[in-house]
């Protein structure tokens, strides 16, 4: 008996592990993303701590699977990936993957200035990988473009608006020539967003 309620309770960890992480990367997947970035927004609102959001996007990704292969991309995302978990150390960061070469950065309890450093730290972290990216109109090896936004009690207070915020910051960002940081600007004009998190693909 004892032995099959271990198998019971190692098979329920085995779905909740299933269910949680992208299976290429082992980051957080994008509905563990959906819910931690609610309930981040929502412990802002009870007790006022910041809570900053980074959204990353791998630059020339499509010319990079077109020019090198699927395989090759999953292998450079996979490093992409371990370096997002290297910098984001405290046990309160989240690093997931949402969707084809696109990735966010929770960090709660940090401020715009401290997030503004950690997207710097991982785009220099993945250009210094040196891997080679031929295709790339940036430059001949793998780089990212990084948006980053911080939600404080009076701005912006809701996942949806966080989100468009760093999503905003991650197009000026490919906007201003790509492999850079960006951070959303305070009193930028959001769009009209729904309650659900939406994050746009470029």
């Amino acid at each position: 008996m004892e032995e099959k309620t271990a198998d019971l309770r190692q098979a329920n960890d085995d779905l909740l592990r299933l269910s949680s992480t992208d299976p290429l990367t082992g980051l957080a997947n994008r509905r563990v993303f959906d819910r931690v970035l609610k309930r981040e927004c929502a412990r802002l609102k009870r007790v006022g701590v910041a809570v900053s959001l980074m959204m990353l996007d791998v630059d020339h990704f499509k010319a990079l699977n077109d020019s090198a292969g699927h395989q090759q991309g999953d292998e450079y995302l996979v490093l992409v990936a371990a370096e997002l978990t290297r910098i984001a150390r405290r046990t309160t960061d989240i690093a997931a993957r949402c969707g084809g070469e696109e990735f966010a950065l929770i960090l709660p309890g940090t401020s715009a200035e401290d997030a503004a450093d950690i997207a710097e730290s991982v785009r220099a972290a993945i250009a210094g990988l040196q891997l080679p990216h031929a295709a790339s109109a940036t430059a001949a090896i793998l780089t990212v473009s990084v948006g980053v936004a911080t939600a404080t009690p009076d701005w912006p207070d809701t996942p949806a608006e966080l989100a468009a915020a760093a999503d905003q910051a991650l197009y000026a960002a490919k906007r201003g020539g790509r492999n850079r940081v960006e951070a959303a600007q305070r009193f930028a004009a959001l769009p009209n967003v729904a309650n659900d998190v939406v994050i746009e693909r470029v």
